[in-house]
This record gives structure tokens, sequence and C-alpha cells, in this order.
């Protein structure tokens, strides 16, 4: 699920972007509750949100000055001028639109900006292990970390081929089965690729030792949770 940091001076505003707006957005998880700036900051430190959701449009300064790497995704509702401000991860959106307004214009930003940098950050990660993506596993591996991501707690790793590579299946057209084995293709691959002393970054991340090869649960595992830091 998506972590959510809401910044409102009062708490009631707060209560009613919750009740109103993000009650029809699925997926998201409320993190906490800042009502200003300076309290914003010590959560994000400590809770690194995906999204933040705010009334004050100082968040995007702070975020920019204060963070080089770390870029949530922002909403801004607000009537300043700084809602004609086009910025890559912020969107503003008019108080004076209606709830389920405002939250079809969240919605389609998440989809837009905030999980297509959850995909750029995998495929980076993916590709400093070694992974190659002109195989349909390494693109089947991704599609398989960003619904665990997603849904973490909603499957169990137990029901692995029948949860989660049914779900790949369905969205590649294909079947479980070839899911399961291209993946395991693909691990194999990137696995030749490396030599010994280059498959330290393996070792590293996995926590394993050559010639031991990660396994497609320890991959979409540890890939999914990374994306939270």
């Amino acid at each position: 699920m998506l972590k959510v940091l809401i910044i409102c001076k009062e708490n009631q505003t707060a209560k009613k972007i919750i009740n109103n707006v993000l009650i029809n957005i699925d997926n998201l998880r409320i993190m906490g509750i800042a009502n200003s700036v300076e309290e914003a900051q010590e959560l994000v430190i400590r809770l690194q949100p995906e999204l933040i959701i705010s009334m004050n449009s100082e968040i995007v300064d702070l975020i920019r000055e204060k963070f080089i790497a770390y870029r949530p995704g922002i909403v801004i509702i607000s009537n300043s001028k700084l809602s004609k401000k086009n910025i890559k991860n912020v969107l503003y959106v008019s108080k004076n639109l209606g709830f389920l307004e405002i939250a079809q214009k969240i919605n389609i930003f998440i989809n837009r900006t905030v999980v297509c940098s959850q995909k750029e950050k995998i495929i980076n990660l993916l590709s400093r292990l070694g992974f190659t993506f002109n195989l349909a596993g390494t693109m089947y591996l991704l599609d398989a970390i960003l619904y665990t991501h997603t849904y973490q707690g909603s499957y169990s790793f137990e029901k692995l081929s029948k949860d989660l590579y049914s779900y790949v299946a369905d969205l590649n057209n294909t079947t479980a089965d070839k899911v399961k084995w291209s993946i395991a293709r693909s691990i194999n691959y990137m696995y030749d690729k490396h030599t010994k002393e280059s498959y330290k970054i393996v070792e590293s991340f996995f926590k394993i030792k050559y010639p031991e090869r990660p396994t497609p649960k320890s991959i979409i595992n540890l890939l999914s949770n990374n994306l939270d830091f």
C-alpha cells in the first residue's frame, strides 16, 4: 500500500480529507498527520511517505531543499497562484473542486507519477543486480514486485504460484506456469552473467554466498520492501 502523510494546520481539515477524499482511493495507508511544516519534516525523515497531501505549499520547497534523492509525490490542495506551477512530482488541486473530483485527480496523479517512480526504482535495482530486460522473466519480476509492494499482506508467499504468478499471468495474457518458468530462467541468466567477484553485489543484497542463488521469493520480497527506503 502507498504510504501517505497528511500535513494540515487543523486536524478537522485532515479528517475531512481522509473521510471525503482518500476514502475514494484504494490502497492508501495513512502514516501520520502533521500540523506544521516543522512537524512534517520530522515525520518525513522517519516515515519516508510515498505521497504527501497538504494545504501548505511550503512542503514542496522543504522536500526539494532538504532531501537530495527522496522525491515523494506531493499533492497541494490550494487556490494560490502556485497552483499554476508545473513540477513533475507535484499536483496542485483547487480546494473548490468537489471531493470526488479531487479524489479522481489524485488517483490519476498516483498512477502516472508515484507508481512510475516506483517502477523506475525497481528497474534500477534489477539492473544493478545484473538482470536483463530483454527477457520476459525480468519483466514478470517487475510486475510481481510492484504488485507485492502495493498489496503487502494481501497474499501469502506460501501461495506464490497460485496468487502472485496468476496475477502476473493475467496481466501479461499468459499462464502462471509460464511466468514461473520465465522468472526462474531470468534468475539463472543473471547468475551466469556474473563472475565470482562481480557476484558480491548479489551476495550483499540477499545475504547469501556464492554459488547460492537468490530465489524468486527472496527477490520479490526484498525488492518490494526496498521501495520503502
